[in-house]
C-alpha cells in the first residue's frame, strides 16, 4: 500500500475518500499515533489517484483562489521574465544607439502603414515603449497579469496567447482607423492577458465562482493602464487588445485544455505529455512570428 494522504484535517481526508471512491479506488484510512491521518492506496492505483485529485483540484479551484494560495510564486514565470528582458533590452538598445524615434517610425503600429501592407508592425509596436515609465507600467502588468496566465496554460502556450491577443488588438485598433499616427507598447498584449484571465475564469470556473474572479483581474487591469501611459500610446488599442484576449480565451482555452486533459491519463506515460508537446509547438510558432515579422520590417526598409 502506498501512502497519498497525511494530515490532521478530517474534512480533507473525507473528501478525498470521496472522489477516490468515485472512481472505484480502494482506500485504506488509518491514523497515526501523533493524531494524523493516512490515506493509503493500491501501489498499483497510487497515479491514477494522484490524477484524479489532481484534476479535482484544477477544476474546482476559482483563478483567484490559486493565486491567494501559492503567493508570491503565482507571479513568478521564467516566460515572462524573459519576455520583460527583451522589451527592456530593445527599449535601452534604442536609447544608447540614438535610434528610438527611427525605430517607432519604422516599426509602429499605425493604420496607414498597416493597410499598405506592413502588417509586420502590429507585432513589432509591442517591443517598442516611448519612455522608462511607459516600460515600467507595461513590465508591471506583464508580471502582475501576463505571468498568471503563463503558468496557467503553459510557457509556451502563455506567451503565443499573450501574441495573438496583442497583435489582434493593434490589427483591430488600426483597421478602424484612417491616419498616420503611431503607436507602441506592450499594454494591448497585457489587457489581451487580462482578457484571457477572464475568459479563462468564465469558460473554466464553476458557479457564481466564475464570475467573483474577474474583479481582482479588472481591479489589475485598472491599475495597469492607469501606469502605462505615454508617448505614442494608444487607448483604443487597450480596449481591443481586451476585448480580443477575452475573444481568443473563449475559443481557445477550452480546446487548451481538453487536448492536456485527454493527453494526461495514466499509462500514457511514454515521451513528452501532449501539454507539454502543445508546449514546445506554440513556442517554436511564437519564436517564428516573432522572427517573420523583425525580417519583415528590416526588409521594408530597403
Amino acid at each position: 500500500m502506498k501512502r497519498i494522504f497525511q494530515g490532521r484535517d478530517r474534512k480533507k481526508a473525507d473528501l478525498i475518500l470521496t472522489i477516490l471512491a468515485s472512481q472505484a479506488i480502494k482506500t485504506e484510512i488509518t491514523r497515526t499515533a501523533s493524531g494524523a491521518y493516512e490515506i493509503l492506496v493500491k501501489a498499483d492505483d497510487r497515479e491514477k489517484a494522484l490524477f484524479h485529485l489532481d484534476r479535482y483540484a484544477q477544476e474546482n479551484r476559482p483563478l483567484i483562489k490559486q493565486i491567494i494560495e501559492t503567493g508570491p510564486s503565482s507571479f513568478y514565470s521564467p516566460a515572462v521574465l524573459v519576455i520583460m528582458g527583451l522589451i527592456a533590452l530593445v527599449h535601452i538598445i534604442c536609447i544608447k544607439t540614438n535610434i528610438h524615434d527611427q525605430a517607432v517610425f519604422r516599426f509602429g503600429a499605425s493604420s496607414y502603414f498597416i493597410r499598405q501592407g506592413e502588417t509586420f508592425r502590429a507585432i513589432t509596436a509591442l517591443f517598442l515603449h516611448s519612455d522608462i515609465r511607459h516600460l515600467i507600467g507595461n513590465m508591471a502588468g506583464l508580471l502582475v497579469l501576463g505571468a498568471p496566465i503563463v503558468r496557467l496554460t503553459g510557457y509556451g502556450t502563455g506567451p503565443f496567447l499573450l501574441l495573438c491577443a496583442g497583435t489582434a488588438g493593434n490589427l483591430i485598433s488600426n483597421g478602424l482607423g484612417m491616419d498616420a499616427r503611431l503607436s507602441i507598447g506592450a499594454s494591448t498584449a497585457v489587457m489581451g492577458a487580462a482578457g484571457l484571465l477572464a475568459a479563462r475564469q468564465v469558460v473554466l470556473g464553476h458557479g457564481i465562482s466564475r464570475f467573483k474572479g474577474l474583479a481582482p483581474v479588472a481591479a489589475g487591469a485598472t491599475l495597469m493602464a492607469m501606469f502605462s501611459h505615454g508617448e505614442n500610446t494608444d487607448v483604443s488599442a487597450h480596449f481591443f487588445g481586451f476585448a480580443a484576449g477575452t475573444g481568443i480565451g473563449i475559443i481557445g482555452l477550452p480546446l487548451i485544455h481538453i487536448w492536456s486533459e485527454t493527453g494526461s491519463r495514466p499509462g500514457s506515460r511514454p515521451g513528452p505529455r501532449r501539454g507539454e508537446l502543445l508546449d514546445r509547438l506554440f513556442l517554436g510558432l511564437t519564436l517564428v512570428i516573432l522572427g517573420t515579422a523583425l525580417v519583415s520590417g528590416l526588409l521594408f526598409l530597403f
